[in-house]
């Protein structure tokens, strides 16, 4: 499959979805003025690299987990329900038998990013990980 790269800036956040390198990263802002123009892309980018794994089981090929990075400084409510759809779309995943692991970094100094990742964690019903750091 070919990346998904796209560069952040200060309103929408870097994206780098690299099934080589196995990198699958959202960081940074999310506050874009068209969420839906620019989630839309990531969310058919990452049905098609499910389309791609559930093929790859059904051959029998060994599947290496996927660790999928939340990075957010932070992100708006428009951009929390499109973050949604990604949780979900990555818990079908998991429902579907593929190795997912979710990952939630957020500012030690910062509950409630914290807490919106809880909350997103609760709403799916999908467990993550939660990673405190220092930025």
């Amino acid at each position: 499959m070919n990346p998904l790269k796209i560069e952040q800036t200060n309103v929408s956040p870097f994206v780098n979805f690299d099934t080589s390198l196995g990198t699958y990263i959202l960081a940074g802002y999310s506050r874009p003025e068209n969420v839906r123009d620019f989630y839309f892309p990531i969310i058919n980018w990452l049905d098609e690299f499910r389309k791609t794994l559930i093929e790859s089981k059904k051959t029998g090929k060994s599947i290496d987990p996927v660790n999928f990075d939340f990075k957010f400084i932070y992100f708006n409510s428009s951009s929390a329900k499109f973050l949604y759809d990604i949780v979900i779309l990555l818990n079908d995943m998991q429902k579907e038998g593929l190795p997912i692991n979710i990952n939630w970094y957020y500012d030690k100094d910062d509950d409630e990013l914290r807490e919106a990742g809880e909350e997103l964690s609760d709403m799916a019903q999908v467990p993550f990980k939660f990673f405190e750091i220092n930025a």
